[in-house]
Formats: C-alpha cells, structure tokens, sequence
C-alpha cells in the first residue's frame, strides 16, 4: 500500500513538475509584475496561487464533466493551449510592449496599472502559463488512472495523491512568485534579460509541442 502511494506520488509530481515548471515561469511571470511594489506584488502573487490551486483541483474533479459538457477533447485542449502558449510567448521575444514596461518602471505605479495587471493574473498568467493545457491533460490523465481499477477507495486515495501533489506545485510557485524580485536583482538586469529571452524561446517551443500533439492525436499522424 505504501509502495503505491509513493509511486502515485512520484508519478505525479515528475509528470507535473517541469509542465507547471515553478522556477522558470517565475521569471517569466515576474516580468508582468514590473513596478508593483511590495504589498501590491504579495496580492497579486496569491490570487495567482489561489487560481493555481483552483484550476489544477477543479480539473482533477470536474475537469472531465467540463469536457464531455462542451463536446471537447484533451487534444482540441491542447492545440488551442498550445497556440496561446506560442502566441505569448512571441509577444515576449519581440519588442513590442518593452517600451512601457520600462516607462512603468521610471514612475511609481499607480491604481489603473495595478488594476490592468490585475486584469492578467487570470489570463495569460496563469492561464496558459503556468496552468495550461498541458497541465491540465496530464492532470486528467492521472485522473483517468487513477479510476482505470474497480477498487473505488484505492482510487478515492490516488486522486487525493494527485490533490497533494498539485497543492505541494502551488506552494512553489507562490515561494518563487515571491522571491523572483530578489533572485534577479542578485543576476542583475543583463543576466535577467538573458534569462528571460531564453525562457520566452523554450515557452514558445513549449506551445508549439503541445500544439503539434494535439494536431497528431486529432488527426492521428505521427508528427513528433
């Protein structure tokens, strides 16, 4: 019984882990947080955990309900996530939209900005970047396992494993949503760039892969 718990656990976290990606997406969230001071940044840094939290529960309860509702499939999820996904990131390895962020940063921020970054903390922050479809499918994935057995209190157990696991990613991604400020002024502003570009790249490949697996499960070629 334990063996199995620690291999649920396992399962889903190495699964999760490098979807969610709580280290690189705080850097590349961080750049929507330009100019917010501290309090400001401690609100908007646990409203996206609380969406976080909301989007990886509800998907491992009610996610497959949602699906069958609408009439949509896991892969239609993930090319429609995977080409949001390549859209964003497009729009970070351009310089559109620099120019006002460094605007942002020359003045202290005032009520409409905080309330515009506000109006992103849902959609694309942590939708689809750190909550996407990817990791939304293999949340529904480990979900289907964990009922593929007709034992329903091994898996009533197992989706309570996979719960843990999404709360553990959470809390992750609030510590390094938190400490991202302090992490890159010890890089610095060049190095910060550097990672940033580099980050923006591999979330555009990122999407393009989840994209193209929807692509090849939709129309059953394989592509990768």
């Amino acid at each position: 019984m334990l063996q199995d718990i620690i291999q649920v656990f396992s399962a889903a976290f190495i699964a999760l882990f490098p979807v969610v990606n709580p280290i690189g997406n705080a850097f590349i969230v961080n750049n929507f947080l330009e100019g917010l001071n501290d309090i400001q940044r401690k609100h908007i840094v646990k409203q996206i955990t609380i969406y976080c939290i909301c989007i990886g529960i509800g998907s491992l309860i009610i996610g497959r309900a949602v699906l069958l509702l609408f009439g949509l499939s896991i892969p239609v999820i993930q090319l429609g996530g995977g080409l949001m996904i390549c859209k964003t990131a497009l729009g970070w390895l351009s310089d559109a939209g620099r120019s006002q962020i460094r605007e942002n940063k020359q003045k202290t921020i005032d009520n409409l900005n905080y309330n515009n970054i506000q109006k992103d903390v849902f959609y694309p922050i942590t939708f689809p970047i750190i909550m996407g479809s990817g990791s939304i499918s293999i949340i529904f994935t480990l979900a289907a396992n964990s009922l593929a057995n007709d034992n329903v209190t091994l898996g009533l157990i197992n989706y309570i494993i996979i719960a843990l696991v999404i709360l553990i990613l959470c809390a992750l991604v609030y510590f390094f949503l938190s400490n991202a400020t302090k992490i890159v002024s010890k890089i610095g502003t060049t190095g910060n760039q550097i990672i940033n570009k580099l980050l923006a790249f591999f979330t555009f490949c990122i999407g393009m892969q989840i994209a193209l697996t929807g692509i090849s499960k939709i129309f059953h070629i394989n592509i990768l």
